[in-house]
C-alpha cells in the first residue's frame, strides 16, 4: 500500500472547526430519544396510547424510515458536497421534532418520529467519512476519539439537560404567546428542543467544502484493456462483491452488533419509564440520576477499554476487537438480569450504570473492528449499512418490550419483567451471532488490506 506523504502534516484549523461542529450536531441529535422517554407518561395519557403504540413510535417508525433513507443518504454524501446533505438532514430532524410536539394522534406521532431518524442516519456516516479526508496519522485517531467520546460522554449530559428542560418549560410559559401557553408541557418541551437545530444549521455552511473523491475509480466493473489489474481491484472493492466474498464475517458482525444494540435499547429506553411509573420518580430526579449514571458508566467503560486494550493486545493480537464485542454481549446480559432486584430509582440506575459500563467497555472497539474489516474505498457505505442495521434493530427493542409489557399489564412490575426478559434474550442471541466472527475476523481483515493495496 502506498504511504500517504501527508501523514505527518498538521490539519488546518478548518478541519478542527469541522470536528467541533460535528460534535455539536452529534450531541444535539441524540437528545430526541431520552427526551421522548421522559415524556412518555404524559404523552401516553393525553393521546390514550398503549405501551405497544409507544414502542411503535420509539422504534418501528424510526426503523422503517431508516431502512429506506440510510444508504441513499450515504450515496448522496459520496457524490455531492456533504455540507448540503448534512444541512438537509439536520433541518429535517429539528423540524420533525417540532412536529412531534404538535402531534394530535398516534398516526401523526408515528410519521413525525420516522422523519426524526434522518438526522442520525445522515450524521454518522458523513462524520466517519469526513474525518479520514481531513486528518492524517495520529491526528486522525485523535479526531475519531473526540467524536466517539462526544457521543458517549455527552449522552449523560444530554439526559440531564433534557430533565432540566422539562422543568424549565413551565417557568417560561408566561412569557410565551397566547397560542402556546395553552399547550401541554410535553408539547412545549418538544417544540423548545427543536429550536437549537435551526440555530445550528448556519454553522454547517461555515464548514469547508466536503466532497469525497469520485467512487467510480474504485467501483468500476468494466475491465480496461490497458489495466486489467486495476479493473479487477475495482470489482473486488465494490460493496456487494466484498460483502458476498465475506458474507459469514459480515453477517456475524452486522447482526451480532445490531442485536446487542437492540438489547441495550430495551434497557435504556424504558429505565426512565420504569422509574417514573413503578417508583414514583420525577423527571428532574430521572434527569439527574440517570444522567449521572450514564456519564459515570461511559467514563468507566472508556478507561476499562483503554487499559484493557494495552494489557491484552500484546497477548491476544489483532483479534482483540472481535473478542471484546463478544464479551460485552455475554457479560451485559448477566447484569441486565439483576435489574429485577431494584426497588428504588437509585438502585435501578445503579444497575443500569453497571450494565452500561460493560457495554461501553466492549463496544469502544466497535469502530476499530469496523475499520479493520472494511477496505477504505468503500468504508463510508459499509458504515452506513452498519448504522442502518443498528438503528433498525435497536429501534425494534421498544416495540417488543411494549408488546410484552401489554401482556403483563396486570402485574405491578410487568414493564420491568418485560425489559429484563427481552434484553437478556437479546444478549444471548448476540453472543451466539458473534461467535462465527471470531474465526472469520483475521481472514476478512487480511482481505480488506489486500483490496486497499490493489486499489492504491
Amino acid at each position: 500500500m502506498q504511504i500517504d506523504s501527508q501523514d505527518r502534516i498538521s490539519a488546518p484549523l478548518s478541519a478542527w472547526w469541522t470536528i467541533i461542529v460535528l460534535m455539536l450536531l452529534s450531541l444535539y441529535t441524540i437528545a430526541d430519544r431520552p427526551l421522548f422517554n421522559m415524556l412518555v407518561e404524559p404523552i401516553r395519557k393525553e393521546l390514550l396510547l398503549s405501551d405497544f403504540q409507544i414502542g411503535l413510535v420509539q422504534g418501528l417508525s424510526v426503523a422503517l424510515f431508516t431502512a429506506f433513507v440510510g444508504y441513499p443518504i450515504a450515496w448522496l454524501a459520496d457524490r455531492y458536497d456533504r455540507r448540503f446533505v448534512l444541512f438537509a438532514s439536520i433541518g429535517i430532524w429539528s423540524t420533525s421534532l417540532g412536529l412531534l410536539g404538535l402531534s394530535r394522534s398516534f398516526e401523526e406521532m408515528f410519521i413525525a418520529s420516522a422523519f426524526v431518524s434522518v438526522g442520525e442516519a445522515g450524521l454518522v456516516p458523513i462524520a466517519l467519512a469526513v474525518i479520514p479526508e481531513l486528518f492524517r496519522g495520529q491526528q486522525r485517531h485523535l479526531a475519531n476519539s473526540f467524536m466517539l467520546l462526544t457521543g458517549r460522554l455527552g449522552s449523560g449530559l444530554v439526559v440531564a439537560m433534557c430533565g432540566w428542560l422539562i422543568v424549565a418549560v413551565d417557568s417560561w410559559r408566561e412569557f410565551l404567546p397566547d397560542v402556546l401557553q395553552s399547550l401541554s408541557n410535553w408539547r412545549l418541551t418538544l417544540l423548545a428542543a427543536a429550536v437549537p437545530g435551526l440555530l445550528l444549521l448556519p454553522l454547517i455552511l461555515t464548514l469547508p467544502r466536503l466532497r469525497s473523491q469520485p467512487a467510480q475509480k474504485f467501483d468500476s466493473k468494466v475491465e480496461s484493456p490497458n489495466d486489467g489489474r486495476r479493473a479487477e481491484a475495482g470489482h473486488n472493492t465494490s460493496v456487494m462483491p466484498f460483502l458476498r466474498s465475506h458474507r459469514l464475517a459480515f453477517a456475524s458482525f452486522y447482526f451480532g452488533i445490531a442485536v446487542q444494540v437492540f438489547g441495550v435499547g430495551c434497557v435504556m429506553n424504558f429505565a426512565p419509564v420504569i422509574a417514573m411509573r413503578q417508583m414514583a420518580a420525577t423527571p428532574l430526579m430521572i434527569g439527574n440520576t440517570f444522567g449521572a449514571a450514564t456519564l459515570v458508566a461511559t467514563i468507566l467503560g472508556f478507561l476499562i477499554a483503554q487499559v484493557g486494550y494495552r494489557k491484552l493486545q500484546p497477548s491476544i493480537g489483532p483479534r482483540l476487537p472481535a473478542i471484546c464485542l463478544l464479551g460485552s454481549a455475554a457479560f451485559s446480559g448477566m447484569v441486565a438480569a439483576a435489574l429485577l432486584l431494584a426497588e428504588t430509582p437509585m438502585q435501578l440506575f445503579f444497575g443500569v450504570g453497571c450494565f452500561l459500563t460493560i457495554v461501553m467497555a466492549g463496544t469502544m472497539l466497535f469502530p476499530l473492528a469496523l475499520q479493520d474489516l472494511t477496505p477504505s474505498p468503500i468504508r463510508g457505505r459499509m458504515v452506513s449499512i452498519s448504522v442502518t442495521f443498528n438503528i433498525v434493530l435497536g429501534s425494534l427493542g421498544p416495540v417488543v418490550v411494549g408488546a410484552v409489557s401489554d401482556q403483563l399489564k396486570d402485574q405491578a412490575n410487568g414493564l420491568m419483567i418485560a425489559v429484563v426478559c427481552v434484553s437478556c434474550l437479546a444478549m444471548i442471541v448476540s453472543t451466539l451471532l458473534l461467535l462465527p466472527l471470531q474465526r472469520q475476523y483475521l481472514r476478512t481483515v487480511e482481505a480488506a488490506r489486500k483490496a486497499e493495496i490493489d486499489a492504491s
